[in-house]
């Protein structure tokens, strides 16, 4: 049967809730598509994450582990991925199956449609917190100015390019698309490797928490921040 979904995860020390967030993904994916494959990349986790995925890999059909040995980035291993991947569309989804309330929205317009993204800055989407910690407001605020950028100096109209669920067509032009991200920005490039086809998202707002533990930004590791600031200057300057 030809594989109609990839579904690409990427890992990082996710021993505890790796097994039952992909066979609840897997149960929900095989109500919409058929022919799945997944691949699954344990990024240099220092737990016992690989375990576990040989553990699922019995229990599901075309299962696929890229393990990389040494923590390479988030973007690296999902080009990995990309490039050997073989369905007509491609889910792209964080281990910790966030939004998952709204996957059905996502794989129901993702048959149809070149590009499904959840967006968090939606018009239509909600914050649902009361008190809004300093981090919170300060990354909202970061958010902001990198969407501000995306869209003066990319074209990028999407507000949220981070977010870890989004679908898109799989395609020979896109396996050959050289993505220069190494860790945090593979994102938009994505997007924009859509925008210059003129293909437009479809976009679904959500209902969410602001929680500080997904986030790369951390204000007082200043190493890292200069990292994520390179990295997207890099990224803007080659797009």
């Amino acid at each position: 049967m030809k594989h109609q979904l990839t579904v690409i995860i990427p890992c990082y020390n996710s021993e505890l809730y790796i097994e039952p967030n992909i066979l609840k993904l897997n149960s929900k994916i095989n109500k919409y598509f058929k022919g799945i494959e997944y691949i699954v990349i344990n990024d240099g986790s220092s737990d016992k994450t690989i375990n576990q995925l040989r553990i699922i890999k019995k229990k599901i059909k075309n299962f696929k582990i890229i393990d990389i040995k040494k923590n390479s980035g988030k973007s690296n291993a999902i080009k990995k991925a990309l490039k050997i991947s073989i369905g007509n569309k491609i889910l792209l989804y964080d281990a910790d199956i966030p939004y998952f309330d709204y996957l059905d929205q996502v794989l129901t317009k993702l048959k149809f449609n070149k590009l499904v993204v959840i967006n968090r800055r939606h018009k239509n989407s909600e914050i649902l917190i009361k008190n809004r910690k300093f981090y919170n407001l300060m990354r909202n605020l970061i958010g902001n100015l990198i969407s501000f950028t995306n869209f003066y100096l990319l074209g990028i109209t999407i507000k949220d390019t981070q977010s870890g669920l989004k679908g898109f067509s799989n395609s020979l032009d896109l396996k050959k698309e050289k993505f220069i991200s190494r860790r945090f920005f593979l994102d938009i490039e994505i997007l924009n490797f859509f925008r210059k086809k003129n293909i437009k998202p479809v976009e679904i707002p959500v209902r969410f928490k602001l929680e500080s533990t997904n986030s790369s930004i951390n204000l007082f590791d200043f190493k890292k921040n200069i990292e994520i600031f390179r990295e997207y200057l890099k990224v803007i300057n080659n797009i």
